[in-house]
């Protein structure tokens, strides 16, 4: 996890707190157990996110592996399939030109 990311969430528990706080505070009654739900509330999301984020850059890193991978079978396939491509062209190319000598002959 990312410095920031941390940092974000321990803001977002913050403000929770202290958001909850001063409503409590204009409704007139301040109740502990209302803040700390609070808190837990945000907390929880917060790391509901990080752990969105941690999982959604694994699934990143473990999609480009394969994109490399597979770009690299197809170079391979494509350097295969060129040399074979060649070999038949250099094998019709000799047969034409057998069969020409046969012709002419």
């Amino acid at each position: 996890m990312e410095v920031k990311n941390v940092v974000l969430a321990v803001v977002m528990i913050a403000s929770s707190m202290v958001l909850t706080y001063k409503w409590l505070i204009r409704l007139g009654s301040s109740d502990t157990v209302i803040i700390i739900s609070a808190v837990l509330l945000i907390g929880s999301l917060a790391i509901m996110i990080l752990l969105v984020d941690s999982r959604l850059r694994e699934l990143e890193e473990t999609v480009n592996s394969k994109e490399r991978s597979i770009r690299i079978n197809i170079k391979g396939v494509e350097e295969n399939l060129e040399k074979k491509i060649e070999d038949l062209s250099k094998s019709t190319s000799n047969i034409f030109g057998e069969f020409s000598k046969r012709i002419y002959r």
